[in-house]
């Protein structure tokens, strides 16, 4: 379905509590001539202006609009670290894992986050590749039982008006049918927020901020 009188929604994500939680520093158990012997976490990804990267952000509970677009979701085992980190995934559309490293990786991928196995396959070598069919919705959680640090998610849902935050915590959602919507956030540490009530008018651009104020 083509969407001729959409709207877009333009936003960031910032968090707003206190302290700003920060990436630790991990020392790595396993080909450390290759990986190196240290990395930080990566988990937090929060600028000096407290904004949010790798946050999932979605229409909750849509039910019309565009099409979902035909793309495969690839990811990375590229320099002992799954790239992208965060992604997001359509029902019925592709996902590859390809092993860009000359040492040994397994796509191990959980239904939900530390949920229950779906499939674990080793990438022996460079250009090995696993490709499956994303056939449920909800929270994959991705890991290499190599090297227990590469961590990574894909988000899959049945409508196209999702998309991940940049490095500087900005997000477009675009041709979204006029109409109120709920807006949800998900961070691979922080959780969930949401903004109710988003209010988008055909061909205006609304502008939203999302925001955690999780404290410690």
């Amino acid at each position: 379905m083509e969407i001729k009188n959409g709207g877009n929604i333009e936003g960031v994500v910032e968090f707003a509590g206190s302290p700003v939680p920060q990436d630790k520093a991990i020392t790595l158990s396993s080909d450390v001539k290759y990986c190196g012997k240290e990395r930080h976490e990566g988990k937090y990804l929060i600028t000096g202006d407290n904004r949010i990267k790798n946050v999932v952000v979605f229409l909750e509970a849509i039910k019309a609009g565009k099409a979902i677009p035909n793309e495969t979701v690839t990811v990375i085992d590229s320099k002992c670290e799954l790239t992208p980190r965060v992604a997001v995934g359509f029902k019925g559309n592709k996902f590859i894992i390809e092993n860009d490293d000359p040492v040994l990786h397994s796509a191990h991928v959980y239904a939900y986050a530390k949920g229950k196995t779906m499939y674990n396959i080793a990438l022996p070598e460079r250009g090995s590749t696993v490709t499956k069919t994303l056939t449920k919705t909800g929270l994959l959680e991705l890991n290499c039982d190599c090297h227990p640090w590469m961590i990574g998610y894909v988000y899959v849902l049945d409508h196209p008006y999702a998309t991940v935050t940049n490095e500087n915590g900005k997000f477009t959602i675009t041709d979204v049918p006029p109409g109120r919507y709920t807006v949800e956030a998900w961070h691979e540490a922080l959780g969930t927020t949401k903004i109710t009530d988003v209010n988008v008018e055909g061909g205006v651009v609304t502008k939203i901020k999302l925001q955690y104020n999780w404290k410690k």
